[in-house]
């Protein structure tokens, strides 16, 4: 997967906005978006050093990486700024 570093950071970026965003505001979006990115990063090396080629289980896992970093971030967000997450 060496060759699909950048394509396979583009849904991190993008599922970590949209989870920023359904959390509300506009830092939340911001950090959501950044986590998100963040989690895309770790799962692709992590796939990449598990040898798995590209296809639905690479995507799968950048995904959930996504999602998982996304929400520790907006749920952190959230901490700090004293206004609950609304996800």
């Amino acid at each position: 997967m060496d060759d699909h570093f950048w394509p396979s950071l583009y849904p991190g970026l993008i599922v970590g906005a949209l989870i920023g965003f359904a959390d509300g505001g506009v830092l939340s979006t911001v950090l959501g978006a950044a986590g998100g990115l963040a989690g895309a990063f770790a799962a692709f090396y992590g796939v990449t050093a598990a040898g798995i080629e590209p296809g639905i289980l690479p995507l799968a896992a950048i995904i959930t990486g996504s999602v998982i970093a996304a929400k520790v971030t907006t749920f952190v967000v959230a901490k700090i700024t004293g206004h609950p997450a609304g996800g």
